[in-house]
């Protein structure tokens, strides 16, 4: 405040002019100055509080409105003059008329001092008949103020005046006159047909005037409380009083109006102690949760944005978002910090106590009835939130821009969040950023429309011309380093500053980035520990009767009630967490978010820009935007880990919202595997078709199932896309490369079952088949690899666990061998069974994909790269199955491992079925001298007929392709015998068959079989010798070495059909 703004500057528009009226209020101040306090008697303190009881506010008059028509303007009853001392009396429950005191009883205190003083100014007027008006306004109030209510008099007006003031605060005095100034305007105004104008302007003037004249005086008092003496009170004065009036509810006694607290702001703009009661409010809720009263506060902060001036001050306050905070301390000493932290996540420990203790002893309906209480609580809050930063961010452009900068504090102070491990006590908690979330989600909501209208307006070069949201250490979608740093060091000399809309956008994602999606993290985690426990808790039960009355038992039972103590705690936190991150309303904005990110991203590679209102034409050019591979790999890592979760968890959101933009997203990206450098992202699409196809309740096609098979994006491009990214996940470049693949390719066969009862996608099938020749036996290879190494992990493991269990089933043996051997082999065991489980699980996806594709299209399976390998390993397998050894098969419990030997033979014996009519495959199984033979076939083709699990025309099918690889097997034979010993310059160095076409690999300069290198390469681009890279075009002809291989053969073949020589007889 300035100095001139010490007093009210209020006008006396009479005869006294300005400068005589501040010299006159200056003299009284000094008077004030000079004049003793004393204690106050007994009687005046008895009077004072008598006379606080009394009603202090004017009564409201109510004007009944008449039906008939209004009278035309009437000459009011009293003169302006008498109206105006009436009112102003009224308001300020003061007079200048002795007897008008007297005859209220000394509600009205009569200012003797001020008419003693106006008798000297104006000796005409001998009578002291002196009026209240706009010119003796601000006299008569600062007279009124001046009264010290704890003082002694010798002048018995002053003493009658003194013990008839009111045991308030002269705030809470001032607050009162407010209301009644308020409550007479509205008369007035009601009343205002039947006054004339002039008279209706005249009496407005001097209520706005007696109105300002008060909110003036209401505002010092509270920067200087000892400006005028007040009364002996416990309460607080100076800006403290202003802390429980905004508390309690507006417009009650105890309570502010809303208009008064406007008021004052408007007088006071950046005054201190509106930032001092602004911080009161703020820290009432530092330390409660959402079991507190934390209403009047929340109630308050929000009242306060609401007023535009408040609004408009509040971000700029040091307090908004001080220096040198941590993440934590962020949070409880910024001024909306506190409101933003109430939550119902476990790090609220008196929540999940007060809420979810007991669980499994609860019913359903208990602990639903408990959540959606919660859930309520937390929804309300979040909207308050919102209104308090849309309140901020519309009152000014300073405020606007102070608010997007605490949303970046935020993300800046939380990076840590995004690491894999991070000490939670040095990050945001969950509650705090998930809030802010929702906020942010509410603000993008106008550009969040279902026809992305607004789309254009979000600025791709965003992080380009802001800092706002750091993104120098972020992995870029195809992007290093330098590269990176190139791009974004290179600012358009003509860039301009990102708009409000690219603001919200590019915040929310990075708020989501480092605070939803890491609380979806956490949630993860939680739940492999609670199920960890919980498997614990199963095992200590299931070896309870071993352990039982050995030394071990006490140790046990203590530590099965600890585990199920921590497991009763973990699931009550469960529910915690339940109820405020898996509330359908935040998972559906939050998606409806992330379906505009996905729009906004595809809308950036589509050449023509018109995606989504035209769908995009595959496939995409070569090259992508270079504004999309500078995005920070995460703009779609989150999109993945989002829509995994919800699959796992809230599979019902998909079903209930839009899916489009998810499907368009993961076929185009699945379709470019070139645009993303990271093959993890793309397994991870592929792993959302997967639980999206996985049925649930009243969706037996999962939640992507039906448009899969309906829409024509997916109809045209996914078969195609699944089958090149089968092939890409062969090489990721990981060193867990050779395992992860198998986790892919299982998700990516499930997602193949789901779209092969499409006759459209069938037919994609045989045309890419058709079409691209090459990578469809390149897919079939793989396919073939795969099915080979988990069939021969799933058996050799199976016959493993059989003979362990065969052995632990010896008693009397296995009880003489050492503990520690016996503890040995258990181990072993139990490391078996979870590695057969995952083998079989995925071995039979495989198998399963095989037998399909090779009903749908057989010629791929048929190239010379293929079939032999092919024949070898289904010849193997049902050796393996109905063999001599099968019995090691037998182990205990089978289905607990996912095994199903008939099952397997079935789909082994129709992978035959689907080939048998081809010579190339009774050639190809005719030739594999390991593990064909006859018996073995036909007993297979018995096992068939007893378990009936093909029909009678399929076992003489397959009896009648028995008997032809039986004639190829002796004819093959005869053919070798013909040939006779082979000189090993003719046999490839691989496979240690006889070269048909020999070919020179041109850096190793070795020579091997086309048909050998042609199957490395298509699993391995690279020369096997030295691990050079390798095409097979680039392999030269080695037409010398054919040549006399030709010639050998034929040599051989002359020898064999040459007639025996006679002996010669003499």
């Amino acid at each position: 405040m300035a100095d001139s703004e010490t007093t009210p500057l209020a006008q006396n528009t009479a005869s006294t002019p300005l400068a005589d009226a501040e010299k006159i209020r200056m003299k009284r101040l000094a008077k004030l100055g000079q004049t003793s306090v004393g204690t106050t008697s007994h009687n005046s303190a008895s009077a004072g509080t008598s006379n606080s009881k009394r009603a202090l506010r004017v009564e409201e008059t109510s004007v009944k409105q008449k039906k008939s028509p209004l009278p035309k303007s009437q000459v009011p009853a009293k003169s302006f003059e008498d109206w105006q001392n009436d009112t102003i009396s009224k308001v300020l429950r003061i007079t200048l008329d002795k007897s008008a005191a007297e005859k209220s009883s000394h509600v009205l205190i009569y200012l003797n001092t001020l008419v003693d003083e106006l008798k000297e100014e104006y000796p005409e007027n001998a009578s002291g008949n002196f009026k209240l008006s706009q010119s003796l306004l601000d006299r008569a109030l600062f007279a009124r103020l001046s009264l010290d209510p704890n003082g002694m008099s010798d002048n018995d007006d002053t003493t009658i005046a003194i013990a008839s003031l009111p045991a308030v605060p002269l705030f809470d005095y001032l607050v009162d006159c407010w209301k009644n100034v308020v409550d007479i305007k509205k008369n007035v105004l009601a009343r205002e047909k039947m006054l004339d104008p002039a008279v209706l302007n005249q009496r407005i003037e001097v209520l706005d005037k007696v109105k300002g004249l008060v909110v003036s005086y209401a505002g010092l008092i509270l920067q200087s409380p000892d400006m005028f003496p007040q009364v002996e009170t416990s309460v607080p004065l100076g800006s403290q009083q202003l802390l429980p009036k905004l508390l309690a509810e507006t417009d009650t006694d105890d309570g502010l109006p809303l208009e008064f607290v406007r008021d004052l702001a408007v007088r006071f703009e950046n005054d201190e102690f509106e930032e001092a009661t602004i911080r009161g409010v703020s820290a009432q809720i530092r330390h409660v949760n959402v079991l507190s009263d934390f209403r009047p506060a929340l109630r308050a902060f929000t009242l306060l944005t609401e007023i535009k001036q408040i609004a408009a001050m509040l971000p700029t306050l040091p307090s908004w978002n001080p220096n040198h905070t941590t993440a934590r301390t962020f949070e409880v000493a910024t001024l909306v910090g506190p409101f933003c932290r109430l939550s119902t996540f476990p790090e609220e420990v008196k929540v999940t106590e007060a809420y979810f203790t007991n669980p499994q002893k609860r019913s359903q309906v208990d602990i639903d009835s408990a959540i959606n209480s919660l859930r309520g609580t937390i929804q309300g809050i979040q909207k308050t939130l919102y209104r308090i930063f849309r309140n901020l961010v519309h009152a000014s452009p300073a405020a606007r821009g102070k608010v997007l900068e605490y949303f970046a504090t935020a993300i800046r102070l939380n990076e840590k969040r995004a690491q894999m491990a991070v000490d939670l006590l040095t990050v945001g908690t969950d509650g705090f950023l998930t809030n802010l979330v929702t906020v942010l989600l509410k603000l993008s909501d106008p550009f969040m429309d279902a026809e992305y209208s607004k789309i254009d307006r979000i600025d791709p070069e965003y992080f380009r011309k802001s800092n706002r949201i750091n993104i120098s250490q972020e992995t870029k979608i195809k992007a290093n380093q330098q590269e990176a740093e190139a791009y974004y060091g290179n600012i358009p000399t003509d860039a301009q500053a990102p708009n409000f809309i690219s603001e919200i956008f590019f915040l929310n994602v990075a708020m989501h980035h480092y605070g939803l999606l890491r609380t979806f993290a956490n949630y993860n985690n939680f739940i492999k520990d609670l199920s960890d426990i919980q498997k614990q808790i199963e095992r200590l039960k299931e070896e309870r009767p071993q352990w039982s009355g050995t030394p071990i038992a006490v140790v046990n039972e203590n530590l099965l009630k600890l585990r199920e103590k921590e497991f009763e705690k973990m699931l009550s936190q469960k529910l915690a967490f339940d109820c405020q991150l898996m509330d359908p309303s935040l998972l559906t904005h939050s998606l409806r978010f992330y379906n505009l990110v996905m729009t906004w991203i595809l809308r950036m590679v589509d050449p023509e820009r018109k995606y989504p209102k035209e769908r995009i034409r595959l496939p995409l050019p070569e090259n992508p935007p270079e504004v999309f591979v500078m995005l920070p790999e995460y703009f779609i890592e989150d999109i993945t880990e989002y829509f995994l979760f919800i699959a796992k968890y809230a599979p019902q959101i998909i079903a209930q919202n839009s899916s489009i933009e998810l499907v368009d997203f993961i076929i185009v990206f699945l379709k470019s595997s070139s645009y993303v450098k990271n093959p993890y992202l793309k397994a991870r699409l592929v792993e959302i078709l997967f639980y999206f196809t996985l049925p649930f309740r009243g969706h037996s096609n999962g939640g992507l199932g039906t448009q899969l098979n309906q829409y024509p994006m997916s109809l045209e491009y996914l078969m195609p896309a699944l089958m090149s990214f089968y092939v890409e996940v062969e090489q990721t470049g990981a060193h867990t490369q050779f395992y992860d693949k198998f986790n892919i390719r299982y998700n990516i066969s499930q997602v193949f079952k789901c779209i092969r009862v499409h006759h459209t996608h069938r037919d994609k099938l045989k045309e890419e088949s058709r079409n691209n020749m090459d990578s469809f036996v390149r897919f079939a290879n793989l396919l073939m690899n795969d099915a080979t190494f988990l069939l021969d992990e799933s058996l050799t493991k199976l016959a493993e666990i059989y003979n362990i269990q065969t052995e632990m089933d010896r008693q009397e043996v296995w009880k003489s061998k050492p503990q520690q051997y016996r503890q040995e082999r258990e181990a072993l065991l139990q490391s078996l069974e979870r590695q057969v489980t995952s083998y079989l699980t995925l071995g039979d996806e495989t198998v399963g994909m095989l037998q399909y594709m090779s009903a749908e299209v057989a010629e791929p399976f048929l190239t010379p790269q293929i079939v032999d390998r092919l024949a070898a390993m289904l010849d193997y397998n049902l050796v393996t199955l109905v063999g001599p050894k099968c019995t090691e098969l037998r182990v205990k419990e089978p289905e607990k491992y996912r095994f199903s030997r008939d099952g397997l033979l079935k789909q082994i014996i129709d992978i035959f079925l689907n080939l048998c009519n081809h010579k190339e495959f009774i050639q190809a199984v005719s030739h594999d001298g390991r593990s064909y033979s006859r018996e073995i076939f036909l007993e297979a083709n018995n096992r068939m007929r007893e378990l009936k699990t093909q029909s009678e025309t399929n076992i003489k099918k397959f009896h009648v392709f028995v008997n032809k690889v039986e004639e190829a097997f002796k004819r093959d034979a005869a053919g070798e015998e013909e040939l006779g010993e082979i000189p090993e310059e003719f046999l490839d160095p691989v496979m240690y068959d006889l070269m048909e076409d020999p070919v020179i690999l041109p850096t190793s300069k070795q020579t091997v079989d086309r048909s050998t290198i042609a199957t490395h390469l298509l699993s391995d681009a690279t020369d096997p010798f030295n691990r050079e890279p390798l095409k097979i075009e680039d392999v030269i002809p080695n037409t010398e070495l054919k040549q006399r291989i030709e010639a050998f053969k034929a040599e051989r073949r002359k020898k064999s059909s040459d007639p025996p020589l006679t002996p010669y007889r003499i």
